[in-house]
This record gives C-alpha cells, structure tokens and sequence, in this order.
C-alpha cells in the first residue's frame, strides 16, 4: 500500500515536471543529424527547470503551472509587444465597464523619435478575441490596433480608471532586415589577430590597410567579433566567448601598436596586458591634461558618451564600474561581497561617482575603440555577433534574474563532433527575456550595428538553444524555445535603425522552416560549400539561393587544404574525438566527397577533366561558389593561401591552438599577393566585380 502511494506521487511529481517543462519552452524530444528521434529523460528536464529558478516541490510545480496557463489574463497588458501592425491586447476582466484611455510615447531610453499618440476607447466597441474563465472572474481579451506609428520603440500607459493604470512597451517592426546591396558581392574574411606586418601585431591599422585595398575591388571586409574577452580564461581567447557582447576588446587598438615577437602565434596575455599598459599611460595624461581643463579632446570624449543611445549609456557606466571591482575584488564576480554580486543600480552610481577617475578609464577604453572602428567603417565591413557571453562576464552578473547560470549553451553530438559541444556561457532564460521587454538583447544588438552588414552566429538558437545542464555531458541536453517572431522582429527593426544588412549563420542541426523564416525576412542564408548536397551529391551552382552568403569554408571547418587531405580528421582521431573507426569512415567518405568535388567542376565546365592539382581545384570552387545566384561570396585567406591548419577544432581547448595561429604572410604580402590578380577576372567574368 505504502509503495503504491510512493508510487503514484511520484507519478503525479512526473506529470507536472513534464506539464511546467512545456509551459517554459522545454521540448521534449529533437532529431539528431541522422534524423533519429531524441527523447528527453525527466531527469533532464527536471534540472533544466531547476536551472530556471524552479523548485521541483508539489506545491511550486502547482503554482507555477497555474501562473503560465492562465497568464497574462490577470496582468491587463503583456510585459512587451512585438509585431508590425501596432496591435495590443488587453485582458480585463467583466466586470470592467469603463472607458479605457491610452498614452503612447517614445521610449526615450532607445531614442526611438516620433510623436506622442492617445487614445480613448469605449469597452464595449472593442473586438473581443477570446475569453477565459478563472477562479475569480471572466476575462476577455481585446485586440486593439494603434494608427500611424512608424517602426520604433514605443511606451504604452493604460489608464483603466483613476489612480489605475499599466505600463508596457510596443516594438512596431518592419517586415524584412534592412538590403545593403542589391548587385552581387565578393567579400575577404580576416581574423584581426592572424594579421601581421611592420613588425607588429595584428590591429585595425592593418585590417585597415586590407579593407582598402578589398574596397578598390569593390569587396566586403568581414571580420571577427570585438567583443570584449579575457586572454587569461581557457575560454577567452575565443572571439565568441564574451566577457560583454556589448562593449569591445581594445586588443586590436592601432593607437598603442605592440611589437611582434611570436610570428606563429599569437600571444593574446602579452598583446593584452602590453596595450593595457600603453592606454593607463596615455589615460593619465589625458586625465591631468586634457579632461580636467576640459579641452577639445576631453569635450569630444564627453560628446561619445552623450551620443549613445540612453539605455547603452547608462550601462557603459556599470560596465566602468565592473571592470573597475573586477580589477579590485578578482575576475569572478560570483565570489565578491554579497553586496555586490547583484547589480543593484542606486550602489553602481556610488561606486561610481567615489572611483570616477578609476571608472573613467574604462570608458576612455571604449571611446579609443569606437573611433578606430569609425575610420574602419569609411570601407564595407561586415563584423559578427557572439551567440552568449561567459557566467563571469559583464552581461550575466548586469542581468543575472535572466540567465541560467546552472546550465550552459551548447550543441548536440553531430557528425563532425560526435561527442557533441559545450560552449561554456549560460543560458538566456526566454520568458524571463520577455518579462525584461527584450532590453538586454536590444542593446547587445544596436552596440554590434552601424556597419555593412552584421553576422549573426547560431542563429538558429533564436528559434531554440540546446541546454546543457551543470556537470551533464552534450547527450544529456534538451532544446528550448524561444519567442523566435519576437527577436526576428528586433532584428528587423534594429536592421534599418542602423542600416546594417543581416547574415545568419544557420548551420547545423535545425528544421526547414526555421531556415525558410530567416530568409522570409531576407536574411542571408549561410551556405558553405561542404554541406550544399542534394543527398551523396554536391548541388550544381544554379539551385543555390539568391538571399545567401556561400563560402568554402568557416572558422569552425577545416581550411580548403586542410579539408582535401583529411587533417581535420586526422586532429579528430588525434584528440579522441573520432574513434579510429569513426575516423576511418571519416576518411573513406572524404575521398568520395573529393571525386564527386572533381565530377561536379568538371560538368560545370570549370576544370579540364583530369584534373587533381589542388591549387586548380580550389580557383574552381571560388569560380563555381562565384558563379551561384548568393549575394555574397565571402573567401577566407586561409583557402586562398592554401594554409591546412584551420581556426578552431571544436570539441577541444588546450589541446589545439584554437584561435592563435598567424598568417604566415605580412599584409603587404598578401595585398601585392598573385591570387587576387587571378581572382580578379574570375569576379568579372561572374558579376561581382564591375570595374
């Protein structure tokens, strides 16, 4: 009897585990690469909602079920709307009879201008859409569609009778991403710290000099993320590990050029901590000399601040004032006094105003970087946007109430990493995201915009992010949704705020509409030439989509050299991420993939049959990819210089060196290089070069 009691507890506990882990997002199975389904164990989802801030008792479980399937019913207004026809709803209950009357403004905090709208409206001439009832009442819910309001960002008071009223915010969105360009395009994608010449280390003067000489032969220069990492964490070195998405590294500041000493690798501690130097220097001078007597110099760094956007500005104070206690107190936030490990913003300001010099510095940083960037921007630049940021990173411990931090990103096993990924940043909780009106993804976009064209990396995590719980390995990780209409249309709106064209990078494991969604809002489809198959066989160049980017290659992949020997896979089987029989099919499929490379170039007409040389293979997969109908075909210097080493192996950290190794050309080399003049009649002949 007793055990049939446990038993149905335990049962009923089950139930509502998997009721609350639908009700957040949680799916409860995916198909893998191979297309077989995945279910997700309760033990799994049990801890994901953990990591969300549930308890996994009864009574918690029952509240919070409660609270999801009946809200918003009870709140009048949802915390934000997103759409592109100015609709709100509102949900009041019967015995509501009075006249409802609505203000809409700016919201002066994204700067967002145009003119103040209100509205009164009789309830009962309101369309009802549905109704529900609840324990306390009925409710309805009332579509209402607000005239003339442009995209933009918008504050919206109900006034529901005296001393009553609701605030939420209104994001009016455009139906596609901002066009850049409408002809074709050829791009050259450079890793800013694989750069080298003069002697020195890889900075924007020499991306500089690189995006100028692209720019005379009307190319895009795409470059890695900016943001701002830490050289001394085994994860920092990575671009895409981000201590803040949004503000920026100063290691590649041309201001304070460091001398080269490793022509191999690059030495990201003694770039860092050399250049930090260099700029503490400079800032104390600038301090005594300039901003104290408040020179021209000093009004234009006061005018950089003033200039952003209010919301970006106020947490480029807080951003001071962690790097300051970060400097202070040590790198992870999570051990600093109870007092501040919230960011709680009345302290911030004190903190700040009591260590303004110290703070100031930090700002000073970010002002030298926007105006390095600024010049950089005179040429077609495409820059890119990290998918997360790390636990003890700037962004996570500013809006910690949306963050799981007993969970991290990751990636299901696959065949190309069959152990599958742990990225090592937390979670964005989606509903906690909505409840904060979207804000911190608003800011980390509009910081990474105002370029050519912005990459978005994993976009398919818009739709839903594969969680891996604290201590569990990538097989024991679950998808969560999130309000992917919702952040499409941020995206959107941000596209044209900022006239920056969109690339999304949606490689991997994902579903067909989700990929059909992003180009819908005509964002760049990724199609790398590895993966463009129609079954075993490679697609012709004619059924490659026109609102695309395709590239032989990405900083994740082997290079062109790399991948035609197998040293991708060789690294693999080295570093137990193949088994030997997994890398021996490995191999077997490669040397298939290589013959039907040649077949393909062949019946194109690109090549001469019989053709192996591998420099004439790789000018007929840029004259094949250059051909396609894709708007941008982005080439990558380590495929034109046939480099074999790649980028970065994922499934490891120490044991490659993953984001270090140099060009083995200084940048003079590589502008006065004999492939570009090869290249150059292979763009004309294709329509991505005019002149």
């Amino acid at each position: 009897m007793i055990m049939t009691q446990e038993n149905s507890i335990l049962k009923n506990l089950s139930e509502l585990i998997n009721h609350l882990s639908e009700l957040t997002g949680i799916c409860s199975y995916y198909y893998n690469f191979k297309g077989e389904r995945i279910e997700i164990p309760l033990e799994t989802k049990e801890k994901i909602l953990s990591s969300m801030g549930f308890s996994i008792k009864e009574k918690d479980l029952l509240y919070w079920i409660e609270y999801f399937e009946n809200y918003p019913w009870r709140e009048v207004l949802e915390p934000v709307y997103v759409n592109t026809t100015s609709e709100i709803f509102l949900y009041l209950s019967e015995k509501y009879k009075n006249s409802v009357y609505i203000e809409i403004m700016p919201f002066e905090e994204l700067s967002t201008a145009d003119h103040n709208r209100n509205l009164t409206l009789n309830i009962d001439n309101l369309n009802i859409l549905e109704s529900k009832d609840l324990n306390d009442s009925k409710y309805f819910k009332y579509s209402i569609s607000i005239p003339e309001l442009a995209p933009g960002y918008y504050k919206i008071k109900v006034f529901l009778k005296a001393h009553s009223e609701k605030e939420s915010f209104l994001i009016v969105t455009p139906d596609y991403s901002f066009n850049s360009f409408n002809e074709k395009k050829w791009g050259l994608h450079l890793n800013l710290w694989s750069i080298r010449g003069n002697r020195k280390e890889g900075d924007f003067s020499l991306a500089e000099k690189i995006a100028s000489f692209v720019n005379s032969l009307e190319g895009i220069t795409s470059i890695s993320p900016l943001h701002l990492n830490d050289p001394e964490n085994k994860y920092g070195i990575s671009p895409y590990s981000a201590l803040s998405r949004e503000f920026k590294t100063p290691l590649y500041l041309a201001r304070y050029s460091v001398e080269e000493r490793n022509k191999e690798f690059f030495d990201y501690k003694y770039v860092f901590e050399t250049k930090l130097k260099a700029i503490r220097d400079d800032f104390e001078n600038f301090y005594e000399q300039e901003f104290l007597k408040n020179n021209e110099r000093a009004k234009r760094f006061i005018l950089y601040k003033n200039s952003l956007c209010p919301a970006i500005q106020e947490d480029l104070k807080y951003f001071a004032v962690f790097c300051f206690l970060r400097q202070k107190l040590g790198k992870n936030w999570q051990n600093w006094d109870e007092s501040l490990k919230k960011a709680e913003k009345e302290s911030l300001n004190k903190i700040y105003i009591k260590n303004q010099k110290e703070c100031l510095f930090f700002e000073y940083i970010q002002w030298l970087v926007d105006e390095e960037i600024k010049t950089l921007n005179k040429y077609r630049i495409s820059t890119d946007l990290g998918f997360g940021s790390l636990k003890d990173s700037f962004d996570v411990w500013l809006n910690q109430d949306i963050y799981a931090i007993n969970a991290e990103y990751g990636a299901p096993p696959d065949d190309f990493n069959p152990k599958g990924q742990k990225w090592g940043f937390p979670p964005v909780i989606p509903f906690k995201l909505k409840q904060n009106k979207y804000l911190p993804f608003i800011k980390i976009l509009k910081s990474n915009m105002g370029n050519n064209l912005l990459r978005i990396d994993h976009a398919l995590g818009l739709f839903r992010a594969f969680w891996i719980p604290d201590g569990d390995n990538p097989e024991k990780g679950a998808y969560v949704k999130h309000n992917w209409k919702d952040l499409l249309g941020i995206i959107c709106l941000e596209s044209h705020i900022n006239k920056t064209g969109i690339i999304v990078e949606d490689l991997g494991t994902g579903e067909l509409w989700m990929k059909e969604e992003l180009i819908k809002r005509k964002m760049l489809s990724w199609k790398v030439f590895y993966f463009e198959k129609n079954g075993d066989i490679f697609k012709p160049s004619s059924i490659y989509p026109s609102d695309a980017i395709c590239s032989i290659t990405t900083h994740d992949l082997p290079t062109f050299k790399g991948y035609w020997y197998g040293k991708d896979i060789e690294l693999r089987k080295k570093f137990s991420i193949f088994s030997n029989s997994q890398a021996d099919s490995a191999m077997k499929e490669r040397h298939r993939n290589k013959e039907l490379i040649i077949k393909l170039l062949e019946e194109e007409g690109i090549i001469k049959q019989g053709t192996q040389e591998i420099e004439n293979i790789i000018l007929g997969i840029i004259k094949f990819l250059s051909k396609t109908p894709c708007k941008l075909l982005l080439l990558y210097l380590e495929d034109l210089f046939l480099i074999e080493d790649q980028t970065n192996l994922p499934g490891t950290v120490d044991e490659y060196p993953n984001w270090q190794k140099k060009i083995p050309f200084e940048v003079d080399e590589i502008i006065n290089a004999p492939v570009f003049r090869t290249i150059e009649p292979i763009l004309k002949e294709t329509g991505r070069l005019h002149h």
